[in-house]
Formats: structure tokens, C-alpha cells, sequence
């Protein structure tokens, strides 16, 4: 490996470091006590009504810029922005979107994204990744769903 690409490989992974603790904070930093739903201050500014999500999707943003930095291709920026779209939409539905907000974790799964990404690029320590169960998964979009009938 040259002297540049060790580099290039040292600062990819410091940044994608810092984008891990982006992101649990964002997204799973805090735990419900007596259960294991993690949360972070992403949930808790949805709360807000009308720029809690707007907020979240700012977050969101920070780290596709980021993503762009560490040259990140456009089809996963877009996977990434789908992904904060996601979030901030689903979380504009009362009450539902506030659940929804804390089980989807869009920061914590673009960070996902970026990972696959730079260790396909180059060789980093592998980190399992957190996916819901099927259940959770149906839950949410049943939820969601709900929701957007009940507010047409």
C-alpha cells in the first residue's frame, strides 16, 4: 500500500469513526429502561411539531455530505437520502411517526451503508449491524400506513 492510500485509508476510517458516533447518538444513544429500544436525540427533536423532522433530515444530510467527502458514489448518496426522506416523512404522522422515528434509525443504517462501502473499497474491521425482525418491520409499515389513511 502506497503512502497516500494508507492515508487515504487512515482518514476514511477516522471519518467513518466519528460518523459511528454520529449516528448512535442521532439515533440509539439512550436505552428505555427495563427494555432493549435504544434512542437518540433524532426521536427525541420529532417531537417538535414541524421542525423536529426537518431537524432530523438536516442530520441526515450532514452525513451524505460526509459520505460525499469520503467519495461515495451517487447511487448510495441517493440510497442514503432515501433514507433520511424516509425518516422524516414517517415521522410527520402524530404519534405513529414518533414510534416510528425511534425503530427506523436512518443515520444508523446510511452509516451501515457507508461501511459496506469503504470496506469493500478497503479492507476494515468488520462490525455486525443491527436489522429489525420481520414483525417490527410490519408493525411500522402497517403503522405508518394507518396513519396516512387516517390523515387522507
Amino acid at each position: 500500500m502506497s503512502e497516500i492510500s494508507a492515508q487515504t485509508h487512515e482518514q476514511e476510517h477516522a471519518t467513518l469513526v466519528r460518523l459511528e458516533r454520529f449516528a448512535r447518538l442521532t439515533d440509539s444513544r439512550f436505552r428505555i429502561p427495563f427494555t432493549d429500544i435504544r434512542f437518540g436525540i433524532g426521536p427525541l427533536l420529532g417531537v417538535l411539531p414541524g421542525i423536529g423532522d426537518v431537524a432530523g433530515l438536516l442530520l441526515s444530510l450532514y452525513l451524505i455530505q460526509q459520505a460525499r467527502q469520503v467519495g461515495a458514489p451517487p447511487s448510495l448518496q441517493l440510497r442514503m437520502l432515501v433514507n433520511g426522506l424516509v425518516d422524516a416523512v414517517g415521522g410527520t404522522l402524530p404519534v405513529a411517526g414518533d414510534v416510528f422515528d425511534v425503530f427506523y434509525r436512518a443515520n444508523d443504517r446510511n452509516v451501515a451503508l457507508l461501511r459496506e462501502h469503504l470496506e469493500a473499497r478497503v479492507s476494515l474491521p468488520q462490525r455486525r449491524t443491527w436489522s429489525p425482525p420481520l414483525w417490527l418491520v410490519v408493525l411500522v409499515v402497517f403503522l405508518v400506513s394507518a396513519g396516512v389513511l387516517i390523515a387522507v
